[in-house]
């Protein structure tokens, strides 16, 4: 934009207005904000700058509200314990794990924008963390996590499958079912007793996987229906994945449990 002669073209449309007020209502209109909000001759440019910067936050962080809402990326093993879109735009919100919501643009989603944002966050989130994948290695987990795993109890009822985790604290609780469908629930009392219902059968996200997540700030651990690694159409497996402040253990969850009540009817 020459700024000159934008100036010169407003000045006929706000003929009040000082070179310096102009000035403004010429970078606003670069930015996509409408001059009428902040054009006006009886404030000073340097607060017509703040109005204008003010707005211009707020229209890019309402652009990064919707570029999230439309993304349909993952981050691995992170998207166990939240949704990658609520993980992505509270980061670039925030403006923390090297991200932020004033480098993104309109159709940032499409365009692959913010798919390098993700590759950021993933740095980010794993530089101070070990990632032990054994999913497809004999090696299996610590024992006072297996021990955990084993206790795992599978419930079918006449409506649903119910998992119990022999877990005892206070969790936020995260859900994943369906495309992009999820839910929330937070500071529950979590005993070996309590069951989520992870299957419902007159559900439309009944045969769709799922995830089900216990976060707490020392120690998280998911459980979560995904695709088959194998080259050949089988059942589903089941995934188990626990995160503490300094490890991310990832592994399957048939080492250690009949899984075959979850991943009935899930193919790969």
């Amino acid at each position: 934009m020459d700024i000159i002669q934008e100036k010169e073209r407003l000045s006929a449309l706000y003929p009040d207005l000082s070179d310096e007020q102009l000035g403004e209502v010429a970078l606003g209109l670069e930015a996509g904000i409408d001059a009428l909000s902040y054009a006006n001759a009886s404030i000073s440019a340097e607060e017509m700058k703040a109005r204008r910067e003010a707005l211009v936050d707020r229209r890019v962080r309402n652009i990064t509200a919707f570029e999230c809402r439309y993304f349909y990326g993952s981050i691995k093993y992170f998207e166990l314990f939240d949704s990658t879109r609520e993980l992505l735009y509270s980061s670039l919100i925030e403006e923390k794990n090297g991200i932020s919501y004033r480098d993104v643009e309109r159709w940032a989603s499409s365009n692959g924008q913010l798919q390098g944002k993700i590759n950021k966050l993933y740095e980010n989130l794993t530089r101070d963390i070990e990632i032990k994948d054994i999913f497809e290695t004999e090696e299996t987990l610590p024992e006072e996590y297996a021990k955990l795993i084993r206790e795992i109890k599978v419930v079918e009822t006449s409506l649903a499958l119910n998992i119990s985790l022999g877990l005892n604290g206070t969790f936020d609780i995260y859900k994943a079912f369906g495309k992009g469908e999820s839910d929330k629930n937070y500071s529950v009392t979590v005993t070996p007793e309590t069951a989520f219902a992870v299957r419902n059968k007159l559900s439309s996200a009944h045969d769709t996987y799922f995830t089900l997540a216990f976060n707490s700030e020392d120690f998280s651990i998911s459980i979560a229906t995904v695709p088959n690694r194998s080259a050949t159409k089988s059942d589903a497996d089941v995934a188990i994945c626990i995160k503490t402040k300094d490890t991310l253990w990832y592994d399957s969850g048939a080492k250690y449990f009949d899984t075959s009540a979850l991943v009935a009817g899930l193919r790969s």
